[in-house]
């Protein structure tokens, strides 16, 4: 076992591709799958799991992965800590996981900031399906931060709050509901929901709501695409319930109408996870500088100030 072949892991999973991984690594994808084949082999274990359109870690992999990453970590630390004694610049690897939506709305924002200011870290991205999901692949190493909803504590993670995000009910410009000054749930019930799948933080917020009261009636269709949510709201009879962030497109500007709930204005805060007891310094820095944007309250996303987190 070596570093190359544990560093081929790692991309091969960042990427979900062999042809990606290699791409990036300077490999051809011979050469690349020899190297993982033969860490197979040592460990007599399957560590990856050749499936479309995605590869995986299997369990062992992810084993492999998590040991790789502190190895890694340990690394970086080691780089960071001679290159601030040369007082040349900041240098190493950050891998962060958030949903799409997270991504384009508001993490993008604070990575941007990130890489201005720290060009020598390299910052790789994973687009997960919920931010359950990200949270996973923290907790298994296979990231080293994701940006989450804070609803649940957690012993083996450090969450670092930044914002707070209302959330709007929508429906179509031609939709019933839609020139009401406020509505009751018990309205919004009487038409068929477009719901985020189950693990998102948006779905917890409509389960929270609606499931202790009666449930939704009629469900549309799941999806965690917010664009797609949204166009078909834009089509149908549809309510959604979305977050005030992911309202600034032009479907959203020229279909689509707000409503206030009588009951609640639904909201959640958002913010950063990372495994208690990793000293890595591209995550201090990273919570240290979403801090510095953040002020020393956190951010509120309302109907009024949508805009980036700084």
């Amino acid at each position: 076992m070596d570093l190359k072949q544990l560093k081929a892991l790692q991309v091969i999973v960042d990427t979900g591709s062999f042809s990606e991984a290699a791409s990036q690594l300077g490999l051809t994808q011979s050469a690349l799958s020899h190297q993982l084949r033969r860490l197979e082999e040592e460990l007599d274990e399957t560590l990856l799991v050749r499936a479309r359109p995605r590869v995986y870690p299997s369990e062992a992999g992810q084993a492999v992965l998590a040991s790789a990453r502190k190895i890694q970590t340990e690394l970086a630390g080691l780089q960071t800590h001679f290159a601030r004694q040369r007082k040349g610049p900041v240098t190493g690897s950050l891998h962060i996981a958030a949903t799409s939506l997270s991504i384009v709305y508001v993490l993008g924002d604070l990575c941007e900031a990130f890489m201005e200011k720290y060009p020598g870290i390299e910052v790789n991205f994973t687009a997960s399906e919920t931010a359950g999901a990200a949270v996973k692949r923290v907790l298994v190493g296979a990231s080293d931060l994701a940006f989450t909803p804070m609803t649940e504590a957690n012993k083996q993670l450090v969450s670092v709050p930044l914002g707070r995000t209302d959330h709007v009910f929508i429906v179509r410009n031609s939709h019933p509901l839609a020139q009401r000054p406020a509505v009751s749930m018990d309205e919004l019930r009487a038409f068929p929901f477009v719901l985020f799948q189950p693990g998102s933080g948006t779905r917890g917020i409509m389960d929270g709501l609606f499931l202790p009261s009666g449930g939704y009636g009629r469900i549309l269709t799941e999806s965690n695409d917010a664009q797609f949510i949204k166009r078909i709201v834009s089509i149908s009879n549809g309510v959604a319930l979305m977050p005030v962030y992911a309202m600034s497109d032009g479907v959203a500007r020229e279909k689509l109408s707000q409503l206030t709930c009588e009951q609640t204005v639904p909201h959640v805060d958002i913010g950063i996870v990372h495994r208690r007891g990793v000293q890595m310094h591209a995550i201090e820095l990273f919570k240290a500088l979403c801090l510095d944007l953040r002020g020393p309250s956190l951010t509120h996303y309302t109907r009024t100030n949508v805009g980036p987190m700084r």
